[in-house]
């Protein structure tokens, strides 16, 4: 072992500005906790297995793998060809998506929770028509796909997905915007897999004609340096780099037993150690569609309902978030009419009710606000629909 582990393989993609301002802040960390850096490529022609293995050959006592695709079999001996069993070599460190059958410990954003603010942000702002272009097999891409599905369905637009394939590239968000185009009927909002395939659709779009945000919305995912730039001022996902470099050395040290941590590398937990959250960045290529009026004009008086079974200090600061509701919540139903009274009191309603078709059903209620669970919240969100009522629903939770 190197200088009682000191030594810290990294493998990355360098193609990738994400990952290369990953590398940039491991460094800083590696630095802060007394550790040594010795680099790796990865590429097409070059697989994350083969740049572990050099990097072990190298003398290095661990290694931060950024991304990690399913059927990595990362760190590897050389017996596991033979025998079928894998259990890696040295330590490893995953920055990305989770992968259950990788012993690994796994540092990692949220990205369903990404995926569902920058859904839920463009439905807030009256979109419907929402497209998804895909990172396909990239790390993170079948999390940030499910976010985008699952905030669609929970706003009652399940119908209305529309996905095309991409590959976290330029290259792949421009194909996207020129396949986009010769099909026609455009959405008014698409919400991308990463900045960089963003870039590249909004500069086919904006050749077209297109005006970005007056004609089509645009979200991107990473919030990488070039998102801020003038001409792009793009809206996007954050990823915390800094805090994501900062847990993958903490896991690495924890591996190692320089820390007094024990590391998780069992389970199939969504992440084996720590999850950063996600933080919406709102810039210049969203607005509203294009002669949007909210709720039809009926902003001023709609009476308002709320769907819950619990009510939180979260809950109390999403109804008082200017843009959820157009007014005051006079109604609330629940599961059952005691946790109906205890919420009707906190909010200051003075009606309630035991059951959730009461509330649906009543003819003097326009909208519901719907904070239910998961699956639940999605299935009463449709019932208050049919009845035709407006709906909106709770993004936490």
């Amino acid at each position: 072992m190197s200088e009682s582990g000191r030594l810290v393989g990294v493998v990355f993609g360098a193609s990738s500005p994400f990952e290369a301002d990953l590398v940039n802040e491991l460094y800083a960390s590696a630095d802060a906790g007394g550790y040594r850096l010795a680099l790796g490529l990865h590429s097409g022609t070059r697989t994350r297995e083969r740049a572990v293995a050099d990097l072990v050959e190298q003398g290095c006592d661990a290694v931060v793998v950024v991304g990690a695709e399913y059927g990595d079999r990362l760190g590897a001996g050389p017996e596991a060809s033979v025998t079928g069993s894998y259990a890696p070599v040295v330590p490893i460190v995953v920055v990305g998506e989770r992968i259950p059958d990788l012993v690994a410990v796994t540092i990692g954003t949220d990205e369903w929770r990404g995926a569902q603010m920058a859904v839920q942000h463009l439905i807030d702002l009256g979109h419907t028509a929402i497209a998804h272009v895909e990172g396909g097999d990239h790390p993170c891409a079948a999390e940030r796909l499910r976010g985008y599905l699952g905030a669609m369905a929970a706003a009652g637009f399940r119908d209305e997905c529309r996905t095309m394939v991409g590959d976290y590239t330029e290259e792949a968000g421009a194909l996207a915007a020129e396949r986009m185009l010769a099909e026609g009927d455009l959405p008014t909002a698409v919400f991308l897999a990463n900045d960089r395939m963003a870039i590249g659709f909004i500069e086919v779009m904006r050749h077209s004609g297109l005006r970005i945000p007056e004609d089509m919305s645009v979200v991107g995912y990473d919030d990488g340096p070039h998102a801020i730039l003038g001409h792009l001022n793009l809206t996007t996902v954050r990823q915390d780099v800094p805090g994501l470099a900062g847990a993958a050395m903490d896991a690495v040290a924890s591996s190692l037993g320089n820390s007094e941590v024990v590391a998780n590398t069992g389970g199939f937990g969504f992440y084996g150690a720590r999850t950063l959250e996600p933080e919406l960045m709102v810039r210049a290529t969203t607005a509203p569609p294009a002669g949007w009026q909210p709720d039809a004009g009926l902003e001023g008086r709609l009476r308002w309902g709320l769907l819950a079974d619990s009510c939180d200090d979260v809950l109390v600061h999403e109804l008082g978030t200017p843009g959820r509701v157009s007014g005051p919540i006079e109604v609330v139903a629940s599961s059952s009419t005691a946790v109906a009274w205890e919420i009707a009191d906190r909010l200051g309603i003075m009606v309630s009710y035991g059951i959730y078709e009461d509330l649906i059903d009543d003819p003097d209620i326009d909208a519901i606000f719907v904070a239910l669970p998961g699956d639940a919240q999605e299935l009463w969100s449709h019932k208050a629909r049919e009845a035709g009522k407006i709906v909106r629903c709770s993004s936490v939770g």
